[in-house]
């Protein structure tokens, strides 16, 4: 069980209790030393008091893109598709086909006129807003897995 320790119920009455207070109260929600952290202490008494906890995947998450933000950024921007340049997708809808050809990572030709997604273009042959990996079948495991059969 936690020791209770007092909790202020304002911004000015925290800052108004000494060093040893505010240092057992950020013990209280984490495990570095206190170096001042007058803001980050608030918050964690304001969410407390709120009956709000912060949960420990995203704790996870905070720390490692602390430790490592660029490689955290890369596999934000990764897409799971891997659709290289040259690959040709070739959809057929409404009994006319379509044809559409991955020049980069966010470029995508279709009738000469370049594209940053395939949600773009899907929205272009169909009229409405879709998803472009939906619309061309690139979620489908069984598609995905012929053409990459058809590859070798």
């Amino acid at each position: 069980m936690k020791k209770k320790i007092y909790s202020p119920k304002s911004s000015e009455e925290l800052k108004k209790l000494g060093r040893k207070k505010q240092t057992e109260l950020w013990t209280r929600y984490c495990d570095s030393s206190y170096e001042r952290q007058f803001r980050a202490l608030w918050y964690y008494i304001t969410c407390e008091n709120a009956n709000l906890k912060i949960e420990r995947k995203f704790l996870t998450k905070l720390k490692k893109y602390a430790e490592n933000p660029e490689g955290c950024m890369f596999h934000v921007y990764k897409t799971k598709y891997n659709l290289h340049a040259g690959t040709e997708i070739i959809k057929t809808f409404r009994n006319r086909q379509y044809k559409v050809l991955v020049a980069g990572a966010n470029d995508f030709i279709y009738k000469g006129k370049h594209y940053k997604s395939l949600s773009a273009v899907a929205k272009e042959i169909c009229g409405i807003k879709v998803s472009g990996y939906d619309f061309f079948g690139l979620n489908n495991k069984s598609t995905l897995k012929e053409a990459e059969n058809g590859k070798s």
